[in-house]
This record gives structure tokens, sequence and C-alpha cells, in this order.
């Protein structure tokens, strides 16, 4: 080490040392989150599943040798970048992150595939590649969002702070099924040859005049004409491609307007500016020995949402026979419920315990998990059991991750701060990754419940790490 020692997090105070002022100060973070999260939620989970199986008809196990590129390069490349980040600043991760991804969704569209042709192969690595390139962008900005809160945002508000942020992650997470449905049921007329544009805008202004019911139960629209022939027009799906480049672009704007520099925030906080220290292998293992648990615990339970994450949207419409926009207005009100409950319960974790809320999340994750696989087998009532299991688990998850964020904040010094982060998303990355291989071919092969069974176990098992190996006494003890 060739500098002297950085204050620890609990020292760097955010940018105003009035505590009212943190909600101010993140509200930029907050929006770049809204954008970004519900880009890559209709990217991944709305649209992409859908348009590679349905639009382009690609099977199962090979859409998933299409997506990992995406969970190996987020976690490849969260840990060196969150190094970056310590060394250069957030603000220049973050933006270099959302700019990745602007251009790749307009490439991918672009390409044109057929199964039959010679080039299907080489089609297909062209898909993975571009993959590769967003997980980069992910890896770049969400490791630094979550540290650049740490930074200004005093110790006692970071549950509320990454509570906020879990609205506006669940608020992007509940949009993207209906609004990635609707803006291509909507416009998807207009690429796919089967409506003008003066037609589809009689049809959305129907829409909104009539509410959403309107396309469910009128069949002779155009709009079901070109859901009902979307298997042979994969055009359909181009709206909510350029709907998340527009988003990742207003993120990328609000990154370079909205955020303070690392000089800034140094110079708001009144901390001393020493020369940087070089990045070595011995510090970052110093840094990965400071939270073992956490990587340990993000490993597991995130490959069991892996298992999970890209084929809902497929299970549901499979299962449950509804169309992307159904899909989404089922989805809708139980996550914006749960949403609208982060921030109260942000707060309780900086009241109540952050381990506390951890290990509690942990075990509403598992039991909501569980109960999606067996509602299904009650034939009765088996979507409003789904859904509602569905929703216990999101509890569980604002119940845990504002509390995980905050924990992981406290527990490493400014310096290091991205680095940790950085390592427990690589962790995260890496288990995603094993879960979505793993889903795609259980879901294919041992059946479509498969793969729920499988995140269901995997989180259980990450709960009881959570429950024995996070304790308040050690956090305390290294915090110090």
């Amino acid at each position: 080490m060739n500098s002297a020692p950085t204050p620890p997090s609990d020292d760097l105070q955010p940018y105003a040392p009035q505590s009212r002022s943190w909600f101010l100060t993140i509200l930029p973070v907050c929006l770049i989150a809204l954008c970004a999260e519900l880009a890559t939620a209709i990217l991944n989970n709305s649209t992409l599943p859908v348009y590679f199986h349905n639009g382009l008809k690609i099977g199962t196990d090979v859409l998933t040798l299409i997506m990992i590129p995406f969970f190996i390069s987020e976690a490849l490349f969260k840990s060196p970048l969150g190094v970056l980040a310590d060394r250069f600043g957030r603000k220049p991760l973050m933006l270099a992150g959302a700019l990745v991804t602007v251009f790749t969704p307009l490439i991918l569209m672009s390409i044109h595939y057929d199964p039959a042709a010679t080039t299907a192969v080489a089609m297909v690595i062209c898909f993975g590649f571009l993959r590769l390139l967003d997980g980069l962008g992910g890896a770049a900005l969400w490791p630094s969002l979550f540290a650049y809160v740490g930074d200004t945002v005093p110790e006692n508000k970071r549950g509320a702070a990454m509570g906020l942020l879990n609205v506006t992650y669940m608020v992007g997470l509940a949009l993207s099924f209906l609004i990635g449905g609707v803006v291509d049921d909507a416009f998807g007329p207009i690429f796919t040859g089967d409506a003008t544009l003066s037609q589809t805008m009689r049809t959305v202004g129907n829409t909104i005049k009539d509410g959403f019911g309107h396309l469910r139960h009128h069949d002779h629209t155009p709009v079901v004409d070109a859901v009902t022939q979307v298997a042979a027009q994969p055009e359909h799906y181009f709206p909510s491609f350029y709907l998340a480049s527009v988003l990742f672009a207003i993120a990328a704007i609000l990154c370079a307007t909205g955020l303070r520099s690392k000089a800034q925030i140094r110079a708001a906080a009144q901390i001393e500016h020493h020369e940087e220290e070089h990045v070595t292998w011995a510090g970052f293992l110093e840094a990965m020995r400071s939270v073992p648990q956490f990587l340990a615990i993000a490993f597991v339970t995130f490959a069991g949402i892996g298992c999970i994450a890209t084929l809902v949207k497929i299970f549901a419409m499979e299962e449950f026979k509804v169309t992307e926009k159904e899909v989404g207005l089922l989805a809708l009100w139980p996550i914006l419920i749960i949403g609208a409950l982060a921030l109260p319960i942000g707060h309780l974790s900086d009241h109540w315990g952050k381990t506390r809320c951890v290990r509690l999340g942990f075990v509403v994750c598992a039991v909501g998990l569980w109960g999606m696989p067996i509602s299904f087998h009650m034939h009765s009532a088996r979507e409003i059991g789904f859904i509602g299991s569905a929703a216990v688990m999101g509890l569980g998850f604002v119940l845990a991750f504002p509390a995980w964020n905050a924990l992981l904040t406290t527990l490493a010094d400014a310096d290091k701060r991205g680095t940790v982060i950085g390592a427990v998303a690589t962790a995260q990355g890496v288990g995603v990754l094993l879960g979505v291989t793993t889903g795609g071919l259980l879901y294919k092969h041992a059946g479509h419940i498969a793969p729920f069974v499988a995140a269901a176990s995997l989180v259980t098992i990450g709960m009881l790490l959570a429950l024995f190996t996070i304790r308040e006494s050690q956090l305390k003890a290294r915090a110090r």
C-alpha cells in the first residue's frame, strides 16, 4: 500500500450533512436505475425469449445458449469493473455501461436468421456476442450504481436508500412485461405489414379509450391478427427493441448530467485526496475475505433465480394460454404493490436491523418459490396460486435485498466498495449463468415445472446459509 488508509465508510459523509437530503442525492440514481432496469427487463425477460422462441423458432436449448453469454459477461467483468470504479469513479463506468446497450438491440434486430440457411450457426453466434456486450454494459453499470449510493448516503439511511432503489427495480420489472407486450401488440403490425401507421394509431386510441380489455376481447383488430401470425413475422417484436434503446439512451444522458464525479464526491464530503492505490491481487483477495458468506449465498440463491429467469414468460404463455399483453397484466398489480412496500421495508431495515431483514427475506423468498410448483398442481386455481406465490417471493426479495446491499456498503471501506460489490455481483452472475443453463435443459427434458422445483431448492439452501452465517456480532466486528 502506498497511500494513507481511507476512512471507514461510515466516516464518508453525503454531499449535504442533513439526513433529509439523501432522497435528493439519489434521485438521479433512481431514475437511471428505473430506465436501465425497465430496458433490461424488456429485453431479457419479455422480448428476447419470445422473439427467439416464437418469432425465430429457436428451441429453448439453443435459446439458452444464446442467453448464456450475457451472464458469462456479467460474471467475468463485474469484479474488474468494480475495481476500475474504485479507481476512476462511479460515473464513467455507469455512463459507459448505459451507452453500450443503446446500440446492441438495434444491431440484434437487424440480423436476419433462417434456421435452414448455411449461415444459421453464424447468426446464432452473432446473437450470443451481442448478448455478451449487453452483459458487459450491465457489469459496468450496476455495481457502480450501488457503490455510488454507498458513497453519498450516510450509513443510517442506506437501508431506506436501497429500498427506494428496490422500488424502481420492482416498478421496472412490473412494467416490463406489460409495456414490452403492449408496444409490440400496438406497433408491431406496422413492421409486419399488417397495418398502416394510421390504422395502428386508431387502434391505440381505441385501446386507451376503452381500456386494455379492448384488444383482448376483439379478435378482428389488426393487432390480434399480428399476434396470431407472429410465428412467421418476428418483426412484430421490433418496437420493444427500439424502446429498450431509447430507455438506455435516457439513462446515459442522466448519468452524464445528474451524477457527481469522484473528485466532487471527495470535495463535498471534505475527504482529503490521497494518491491512488495500485490495484493488486492481494488487495482484491483481502476484500473478498471480508464477505465470504455473501459470496456463497449470492452464488446459490441466484443460481436458483436463474433457473426460471428467462422461462417465466414462455411458461405462462404455454401453460396458461395467454398473450404477451395478458402476461404483463397478470404480473402488473402484484409487482406494483410489492414495489410500493419496498421503501417502507427499506426504512424497516434501518431500524429493525439489516441482518434480521436479510434472513427473514430469504425465508419469505423460499416459501414463495416453493408455492409456485405446488400451486401449479392445484388445477382449480393454479393461475391465482402461481401469481400469489410469485408475489410472496417478490415480497421476500424487497425485504432481503435493500438490507443486503446496505450491509455490503457498510462492510467495505470507501476505496474497496466497488471491488466488494463487484465481487458479490460476480458470484451472483456465475450463479445465474449456472441457473439459466440448468433451467433451459430442465424445461425441455424434465418438464416445464422442473426449473421451478430446482429454483426453490437452491434458494432454500441460500436461506439456510443466510440464517446460519450472517450474524450481527460478526458484521459489527468487521465494520469497526
